[in-house]
């Protein structure tokens, strides 16, 4: 009885429809992007220290005459960073200077007055009653409605003009009774005054205290309509007379508020009342940290550093190289787009540590391309067609991109929600730029290589770069003959042991001893014979156990070279410096013995000046070399102050960017154990910190300045180690499912990395050329983040390899499943066997082996009818045994991923 199967294939019309619209949604996607983001200087906000900003001191005063407190100090510089960050400026400086100022810089910001009415308001939020008022002429104007107006401005003649300007009546502290003040506030949102109002309204909601309190007070006016006076800064924002008990704690503070008022006094009540007042010191344009100079030439350099990348991705991937380029463009394009998007509605400003995740997420984008890439033309190698591979390789590629993707975005996702500072602005870009990889892969690259493979890449495979594959898969497949085994199976077996594969293969006489010689001429952009990685584990583990140790004894030693933004410093103002430059002022600090200074350039009044902070802790140190730098620009000792500040870069910043990196490790462990296994995560955690260690100890060692641009350099890094490390365990975890090659749990693993080597290669050659161009060409300030940046890539790229993947591996052989298989087939790395069995080449095919039993009933029951016996086992499976293996129809996992 002949067995049939009804396979429904779906139509390659419909297939290929798809993958047009795809490519058409992606054409209309980069036409949306390129209009946001044109022209990129003006469409897309900039930080601090590219675009520069306004700087602002604030003078504290004590509202009870006491003297004004460290801890006052530290408590307000937190709630005023907290109130510029909702502003949409996250990117900006705050940081305490002298024993009394505030120092704040925000980018892009040029309006003072618009911040000092949030940053700097105390917010001292109060309500009471109006019978508990006790100066009566103040009451009286409250119970009248004599609350607010509209102010006036006086001119140099004493004229008397409107402002246009709302404003409050004040009233003295302690010339009324608090019911419930701004501490007792646990939720704030804005609303309109009443149903066709112009104005708005910013509604509070009570802790249960408030609550209470509130509600007596409101219980005890309502009967004759008593009035609860809303207090702010001392001043009367509404009187609203009570017309009935108010239970819940739901308050709503009027005062004819435009929406920008609403939305400034509601930033301020969120983030607390400073427990000092502050005044307007002074105010002042500043430059960019960078310099315009050293930004132009680092992206200049950048630029040229990523036409060699695709220059050589061409010159390696020939016409698939053209591919990845491409959706390297648009990938750029759409993360432009989406940043100018968010720009437009002021939820991102671009800084260093914004540039850092950009530069991470490209060289993710560029991974991912050549993942792709390779899987291709590892299917075709391995005996699939074109078309076939263009299906299956391209969507393992994306699932191991994707699984890459995620374990990066838990950590972008922890910066962003929980890390402070700048810290925060890498972990939102850092976000976005893999969601626009992920759409990448999805709409342009998976659609464009499936549309191109069956007509133009198959024809053309010179062009296209795969006719080395095709190449290769012709002599694997004569191989594959003579063995009796499938293609994939020959393949993984010349690689991982090429001395044993001749042994088996010549045995089959003639046709083997030929395909030997085919598999021999064999050449091609890619791995033939395994390396023995793990076969030098202990080498390669004692080597970064001694790196390790190395690093943390010098650290302890020399201890770290800490910049301005941790450990405060001094700031030193020049004014009136004229046609002086950025870089004049750089090479004067340096010969004054200020290398690592912070300059800014400045304008107060129309005049020029500039703002340079240093690490140096003594005023008397500072001056001398303000002094000094003075003299070799031609200055004077009354054309600079020296004032002491402390570090922007907060102990509450550092804490929340710890907490932020601790809960990403767990929740990375915890994706990966999800996805994998938890073995999986632990060891990439541990790779991760062998690369942060190393480009510690090595900053140490050399003396270099651990700044901002170095924590941003650090947390690329992260990016870097864990999206490598989890693309090897990916192709691991892929390969424990196949069994057609027995071999030990060591061996496969082996195998499987040297399956992704020569994409670890180019991956880290062309996300290492931009920054090592930078690093030899770029601006003196850009150096910081790409000496960080250099060492680390290639830490990363080799604690995956010389790490992650023996230690996981030596605890994996532990289990008893792999304990058994290292014991039968002994410990060297490469050993392995053919299992030659009739059943193990057809066991994963049904079709195949119901066949397989029907031919070997047919077989038994005709030779008890010639013999008048059963022939025994070995007979049967002789008789039975299957003819070599067409690879194309048959899944055979060992070897590579499915």
């Amino acid at each position: 009885m002949a067995l049939e199967r009804n396979v429904k294939k779906k139509p390659a019309r419909t297939a290929d429809r798809r993958n047009v619209w795809l490519l058409i949604l992606t054409t209309l996607l980069i036409v949306v992007s390129v209009v946001l983001f044109t022209p990129p200087n003006e469409k897309i906000n900039q930080g601090l220290d590219i675009q520069g900003g306004l700087s602002v001191v604030l003078t504290a005063k004590s509202t009870d005459g006491a003297p004004v407190t460290p801890e006052d100090m530290e408590k307000s510089r937190a709630i005023i960073e907290s109130r510029v960050n909702a502003l949409g400026a996250s990117e900006a400086t705050v940081q305490e200077q002298g024993s009394d100022q505030i120092l704040v810089q925000i980018p892009g910001l040029a309006d003072t007055e618009e911040a000092l009415a949030t940053i700097g308001r105390t917010g001292s939020l109060e309500f009471a009653r109006l019978d508990s008022f006790t100066d009566e002429d103040v009451k009286n104007a409250i119970d009248s409605g004599q609350t607010s107006g509209e102010g006036t401005v006086t001119d140099e003649f004493g004229n008397a003009f409107p402002s246009g300007q709302v404003e409050h009546m004040a009233v003295e502290a302690g010339t009324y009774t608090p019911i419930v003040t701004g501490a007792d506030i646990t939720n704030v949102t804005i609303g309109r005054e009443s149903e066709g109002s112009t104005y708005y309204s910013v509604n509070i909601t009570l802790n249960s205290q408030g609550a209470k309190a509130f509600a007596d007070a409101s219980r005890d006016l309502v009967a004759d309509h008593g009035k609860i006076v809303i207090i702010l800064d001392g001043e009367v924002q509404s009187a609203p007379a009570v017309q009935s008990e108010i239970p819940n704690g739901e308050v709503s503070i009027t005062g004819q508020y435009s929406l920008e008022d609403a939305k400034a006094l509601q930033t301020i009540l969120e983030s607390g009342s400073l427990p000092v007042s502050f005044e307007y010191a002074q105010s002042q344009v500043v430059g960019p940290t960078l310099g315009q100079d050293a930004l132009v030439s680092g992206v200049v350099v950048a630029l040229i550093g990523l036409a060699v990348v695709m220059l050589y991705l061409l010159f390696f991937y020939k016409g698939l190289g053209i591919i990845t380029a491409a959706a390297m463009a648009v990938f750029a394009v759409l993360y432009l787009g989406i940043l100018a998007a968010l720009s437009a509605f002021h939820l991102f400003s671009l800084s260093l540590a914004g540039i850092a995740g950009i530069v991470l997420t490209i060289g993710m984008a560029a991974d991912s391309s050549i993942l792709t890439v390779e899987r291709f033309r590892e299917e075709i190698r391995m005996g699939r067609s074109v078309k076939a591979a263009s299906i299956t390789g391209v969507k393992h590629a994306i699932f191991t991109s994707i699984d890459a993707d995620l374990v990066t975005m838990v950590s972008a996702l922890c910066l962003f929600f929980l890390a402070a500072a700048s810290v925060k602005g890498f972990g939102m870009t850092l976000a976005l730029g893999i969601i626009c990889d992920i759409a990448m892969m999805l709409i342009f690259k998976a659609p464009l290589i499936r549309l191109l493979a069956p007509k133009v890449i198959a024809k053309h495979p010179g062009f296209w770069g795969i006719k080395d594959s095709i190449d290769a898969s012709k002599g694997y497949a004569e191989l594959a003959a003579a063995e009796g085994v499938p293609e994939a199976e020959a393949e993984t077996a010349a690689q991982m042991n090429a001395a044993e594969t001749r042994a088996v293969a010549e045995g089959e006489g003639e046709p083997g001893s030929v395909a030997v010689t085919a598999v021999r001429k064999i050449r091609g952009r890619f791995i033939k014979h395994d390396i023995n990685f793990l076969g030098y584990r202990k080498v390669f583990l004692t080597v970064a156990v001694v790196a390790m140790v190395a690093c943390l004894a010098i650290v302890g030693i020399r201890g770290l070279n800490f910049g301005i933004e941790f450990v405060g410093g001094t700031s030193v103002a020049f004014h009136g410096t004229g046609d002086i430059t950025t870089e004049q002022m750089r090479e004067a600090m340096n010969d004054a013995g200020e290398p690592d200074a912070v300059i800014q350039t400045t304008e107060t009044n129309g005049e020029p000046g500039f703002l340079v902070r240093t690490t140096t802790t003594s005023a008397e140190d500072a001056t001398a070399r303000a002094n000094q730098v003075a003299e070799a620009l031609g200055m004077t000792a009354s054309d600079f102050e020296v004032t002491t500040i402390g570090p922007d870069w907060g102990a509450s910043v550092i804490q929340s960017s710890l907490i932020a990196f601790l809960v990403s490790i767990l929740l990375i462990i915890v994706y990966i154990a999800i996805r994998f296994e938890y073995k999986m995560g632990v060891m990439a955690i541990v790779a991760l910190f062998h690369d942060l260690i190393l480009v510690v100890g090595i900053y140490a060692l050399v003396g270099r300045e651990v700044n901002p641009n170095t924590i941003a350099a650090l947390l690329t890094i992260l990016g870097y180690s864990l999206y490598d490390t989890v693309v090897v365990f990916h192709r691991i975890n892929d390969n424990m499912k196949g069994e057609d090659i027995r071999c030990t749990f060591m061996t496969m693993a082996n195998h499987s990395m040297n399956q992704v080597f020569i994409r670890t290669i180019n991956t880290t050659l062309t996300s290492f050329i931009p920054v090592f161009a930078m690093l030899l060409f770029g601006g003196e300030t850009l150096k910081d983040f790409a000496f960080a940046m250099a060492i680390g890539l290639i830490a990363g790229s080799y604690s995956s390899i010389a790490i992650a993947c023996p230690l996981y591996c030596m605890w994996k052989t532990r289990e008893p499943k792999f304990a058994k298989l290292q014991k039968k087939y002994g410990t060297e790395v490469g050993l392995f066997e053919f299992d030659h069995s009739a059943s193990t080449g057809i066991a994963q095919v049904p079709l195949a082996r119901l066949e397989a039993n029907a031919r070997a009933e047919a077989y038994v029951a005709e030779q008890k009818e010639a013999t008048g016996e059963a022939p025994d086992a070995a007979a049967v499976a002789a008789a039975v045994k299957p003819k070599p293996v067409n690879n194309k129809k048959k899944k055979h996992r060992h070897g590579r991923a499915q």
